[in-house]
């Protein structure tokens, strides 16, 4: 499943604790303001798609960006590449 959701659900699937989280902003935007415990990884930085790839295909995953739009393009980047179960928050930290 690959999809946007509402915050609500977000923050319902992440209080399970079966989520990995990922912040797709840059280092310092999340040192700025986030969500506990999220990994960064930055889908401006040359290295994002190696970064994506390093990671357990099988596991389930939250992402989020400032707004959506960054978030967006990396649900379908992780879509393309074999991820089965990622969610984005929709409308972003913005939004949270």
């Amino acid at each position: 499943m690959l999809q946007r959701i509402s915050k609500e659900e977000f923050k319902k699937k992440l209080d399970s604790g079966e989520y990995i989280l990922i912040d797709v902003r840059t280092q310092d935007e999340n040192n700025q303001m986030k969500i506990a415990d999220s990994l960064v990884c930055d889908i401006t930085r040359s290295d994002f798609a190696e970064k994506i790839h390093s990671l357990d295909k099988d596991k389930k995953y939250l992402i989020y960006c400032m707004s959506g739009n960054r978030s967006s393009h990396a649900l379908g980047f992780m879509g393309q590449v074999g991820f089965k179960e990622v969610y984005e928050l929709e409308g972003g930290i913005m939004n949270w």
